[in-house]
């Protein structure tokens, strides 16, 4: 990547933002003028001046509608779209909890963040004529499942093998997918702070299924397992056409997430190949078996009691006990972790990192490219990739292709 000259954007230069979008953005989140002028807590604004710069008989400086994006939870460039978002709305939800409509606020920003980067996209590649993804809503869930699979084989497997470690099988399946001109995003929040992080009980991830600009988004608090098992979901959401939010637990009886989570645990443990390694085991220990074929596929342990049970190579009493007994291993297992992390935390994780994660390589190249053509200005590519200072740009760049 080339470098770019620093630059300090000045605190006195208006942003000639779309007044209708300032206006949506504010009434979406049911903030009131006076809300505002308290939040951003400077005796020099007052609600005059924001019903002004909503009816566009004026402009905030560039800084100021920096802070309003922020407290809006969107990106700041998305003021200046020709006209309101039509995408950046909750998702559908296909969560199995009992209180689905509920979204937490820091979740809505976040959901918000990258619906903002999917925008920026469509107008982006609508301009370069870009054409629709032909796997984007190819198949139908009357298909049936194996329909679901030979596509999930035919277009991520071509040049690649699932590998029994996790870790190293989700970077090359991100690596493959974003190849296929999906974008993916790993975070847990729209700010990369930790009181402001997305629990994965509450979503472990959501698609976006658009034919021009796809987004699929991943919960990093999970484990590696779980994040891969999400990734292949959530791309079963794009090959269904269907975007929302998703738990991919067990326990959910919404017919599209029972189907993603069978192709997806179909992929991930095709059954011919399952059940030859299950009758090559020759112990009869059965949380022996479930360790072995752990070993043997990168998923995890409650993926494999519930295909050992799909094939009813166990009763339904002894899946039980099993099932339960592993998911309270696995939550006493999380709950300690949390607290580790948490005593060791500083509040802001690597910047660089989290940045290059929530981004994603192949969003951060077609901003680059934007910039580096002229076709957007330097604070607008800083707003897309979460870069507080332009004068940093630089810097992420070089820091980006440590990482790579």
């Amino acid at each position: 990547m080339s470098k770019i000259n620093k630059h300090q954007v000045s605190t006195s230069v208006k942003a000639s933002i779309n007044p209708r979008v300032l206006k949506w953005a504010r009434e979406a989140v049911c903030f009131s003028h006076s809300d505002i002028v308290k939040k951003l807590n400077k005796k020099t604004i007052k609600e005059i001046d924001l019903i002004a710069w909503e009816e566009g008989r004026d402009f905030p400086t560039i800084d100021i509608a920096k802070s309003l994006a922020k407290l809006y939870g969107i990106k700041f460039i998305t003021f200046y779209l020709p006209s309101i978002p039509k995408n950046i709305k909750p998702l559908k939800d296909f969560r199995g909890v009992s209180d689905a409509a509920a979204f937490s606020k820091n979740f809505v920003f976040l959901m918000r963040e990258i619906q903002g980067k999917q925008e920026w996209l469509k107008e982006y590649f609508a301009s370069k004529g870009k054409k629709p993804i032909n796997f984007i809503s190819s198949v139908n869930i009357d298909n049936g499942i194996k329909t679901a699979v030979n596509s999930l084989n035919s277009l991520l497997l071509t040049d690649i093998k699932l590998k029994p470690k996790a870790d190293d099988t989700l970077k090359a399946l991100v690596k493959k997918i974003e190849s296929l001109g999906v974008f993916v995003s790993i975070g847990n929040s729209f700010n990369g702070h930790y009181l402001y992080a997305i629990e994965s009980a509450e979503a472990r991830g959501f698609a976006i299924a658009d034919k021009i600009a796809p987004f699929i988004f991943i919960n990093s608090k999970d484990n590696k397992e779980a994040q891969l098992f999400t990734l292949i979901h959530e791309f079963c959401h794009l090959l269904l056409g269907k975007s929302g939010v998703s738990d991919t637990s067990s326990d959910n009886r919404k017919p599209i997430e029972v189907f993603c989570n069978k192709a997806t645990a179909e992929f991930l443990m095709p059954t011919e190949k399952f059940r030859e390694v299950w009758d090559s085991i020759t112990t009869n220990d059965l949380g022996k078996k479930i360790e072995i074929l752990c070993e043997k596929f990168p998923t995890s342990s409650l993926s494999v009691i519930i295909k050992i049970h799909t094939l009813k190579l166990i009763d339904k009493n002894t899946f039980d006990e099993t099932h339960n007994r592993y998911k309270k291993n696995d939550s006493a297992k999380s709950t300690v972790n949390a607290a580790i992390q948490k005593q060791g935390k500083t509040h802001f994780s690597a910047p660089y990192l989290r940045t290059l994660r929530i981004n994603g390589r192949q969003f951060i190249d077609v901003v680059i490219e934007a910039y580096n053509s002229n076709e957007i200005m330097i604070r607008n590519a800083c707003s897309l990739l979460g870069i507080t200072k332009a004068a940093k740009f630089d810097t992420y760049e070089r820091k980006w292709d440590m990482y790579l």
